[in-house]
């Protein structure tokens, strides 16, 4: 059987199937039939049997005869871990498949850039999915199908649009999603699965403004397109039961909205998302609550807090291993460039013109990076007053967590204590120990910081922990010397790895390279 583009377009939802797309035109074209049903079969169960994908795929891992076979089929179990919420082993088989990036063909690369872009979504690193969608529309250029560079440009603008769901900013949602539905009207018209995905943002957008009947609407309508295309996809069903049980909550149909949720639970068990079924046992602990059944109220909300637990983990667990990939997938960009460099300079050797050239090159280089290096300082010198104030200047976006006002208050200012002493550089300071520290709950503490610093806590405290050390560094010569390991541990970092990890995810360079031209700053104002 011979699949066309819009055969696969009109698959399911709107990226599992061009994914599909991707991975079976570049899949084992000279592999036998019954590899390529298996290929088939196993992109069709990823969003609604991630196992039996995970199983199907280990097999033809194991066949693959070749490194982009390799590749897509590590995608494709990278999905599948996505479909069942362990972000950690997610993050794990895209950056496997990512190692062979520069081998593979551009809808592929597109493929590896856009999961890491909704992981990254998911773990809330928003300034790392701004990277990731960038690289994409990059690796497209060369693309000649007008068709499939439309279709990638309609999913870049979606996962902006769920960037601004994920923060709250459900007007801005709504006015991209009008944006979306204008300018890829045709696109629209042939992939259901994007229908599906816009009503979806829009039914939880009108929910976030509290327009509970538009909202309803908009469940109802995503609910319908699913179901007319016969195609299961737990995730998106899930979601959507989910959705509406809150609008029965909000209507005091408890009863209804504990149905709605019952039904979901029974789907998201079935693939163990954790994420899922955490927002699902807390549902159902808030409606039990109202209704006053204490029993079942127990119930559910002891496995949402184990759940709760869980999750945390994990999503901390994700979010280091990111890090770590990132810091060796820039390493060795580096060290890829550098020897490019470097065999470019041989050549120029022997021509005079090239030599020239090569000199202008590293010219440009050198001054690009200073003018780096001031723009970096410029914003580190204003990043601590704006961690504090942030919250002054943004619209108070709608509470996931009731806070009291005055707690609220109480927290922030204890925060902007905190920032001003350094005891951020403890090794053992935790979400935990510093809510201990300020008398407060954990899930207070990890709210007020997610809605005033747009930043979850690791973040936060790597952040402050860096903007240390580089003020150490500009203010106190003698820190220029210091060893790496030493600079580790004076910020609070357990490892060199992870110090230099994170440094550079927050700078943009490694601190070695920052400390050398910070260094040739200094010697030059000398001079």
């Amino acid at each position: 059987m011979r699949f066309t583009i819009k055969t696969f377009l009109k698959l399911g939802t709107a990226y599992q199937t061009i994914f599909m797309l991707f991975i079976s035109a570049t899949l084992f074209s000279q592999e036998n039939a019954e590899e390529k049903l298996l290929l088939l079969k196993a992109s069709e169960l990823a969003v609604s049997d991630p196992d039996e994908t995970i199983k199907i795929a280990n097999h033809l891992l194991k066949k693959a005869k070749s490194e982009e076979n390799s590749v897509a089929i590590n995608l494709l179990i990278a999905r599948s871990y996505d479909t069942k919420g362990d972000y950690f082993k997610s993050v794990n088989y895209v950056f496997e498949a990512s190692k062979n990036f520069r081998i593979v063909n551009d809808s592929l690369k597109a493929e590896i850039l856009f999961l890491k872009a909704e992981i990254s979504r998911k773990l809330h690193l928003y300034n790392q999915v701004d990277s990731y969608l960038s690289d994409i529309s990059f690796a497209i250029s060369g693309l000649g199908s007008r068709e499939i560079k439309k279709n990638i440009h309609a999913r870049i603008d979606l996962e902006k649009t769920l960037v601004d769901l994920e923060r709250t900013h459900y007007k801005e949602t709504l006015k991209r999603l009008g944006d979306i539905e204008v300018k890829y009207n045709a696109v629209l018209a042939d992939n259901y699965g994007l229908i599906q995905n816009l009503s979806l943002i829009k039914a939880l957008s009108f929910n976030g403004l509290n327009d509970y009947k538009t909202s309803e609407k908009n469940f109802e309508k995503a609910l319908s397109e699913y179901h007319s295309q016969k195609k299961t996809n737990i995730i998106l069903e899930t979601e959507i039961l989910n959705g509406l049980s809150k609008i029965y909550y909000e209507r005091k149909e408890y009863l209804k909205s504990i149905d709605t949720l019952l039904m979901a639970l029974d789907k998201a068990t079935k693939i163990n998302n954790i994420p899922l079924l955490e927002k699902i046992n807390y549902q159902l602990a808030v409606n039990y609550l109202a209704l006053s059944d204490k029993p079942r109220y127990q119930q559910y909300n002891d496995k949402f807090l184990l759940l709760n637990t869980a999750s945390i983990e994990m999503e901390i667990e994700a979010v280091n291993s990111m890090y770590n990939f990132i810091g060796e997938e820039q390493e060795a960009n580096y060290k890829y460039e550098k020897d490019k460099l470097v065999r470019y300079s041989y050549i120029a050797l022997a021509f005079l013109m090239l030599i020239i050239f090569s000199f202008t090159v590293l010219y440009s280089i050198n001054k690009a990076k200073r003018k780096r290096l001031k723009e970096i300082i410029g914003y580190l010198e204003v990043t601590n007053n704006l961690l504090v104030k942030s919250y002054v200047d943004k619209k108070e976006p709608n509470k996931k967590i009731a806070i009291p006002t005055e707690t609220e208050q109480s927290i922030l200012a204890k925060l902007k204590r905190f920032e001003g002493s350094t005891k951020y550089t403890n090794k053992d300071m935790s979400l935990a120990t510093l809510a201990a520290h300020f008398d407060v709950n954990t899930k207070y503490l990890s709210e007020i910081i997610n809605k005033h610093y747009q930043d979850n806590f690791n973040t936060y405290i790597n952040r402050l922990r860096i903007n240390y050390i580089i003020e150490k560094l500009k203010n106190e010569p003698e820190y220029l010397n210091y060893k790496i390991s030493y600079l580790a541990d004076e910020s609070g970092f357990s490892s060199h790895s992870s110090f230099a990890t994170v440094f550079k995810s927050i700078t943009g360079i490694a601190p070695t390279i920052f400390i050398d031209l910070i260094g040739k700053e200094v010697n030059k104002k000398k001079a």
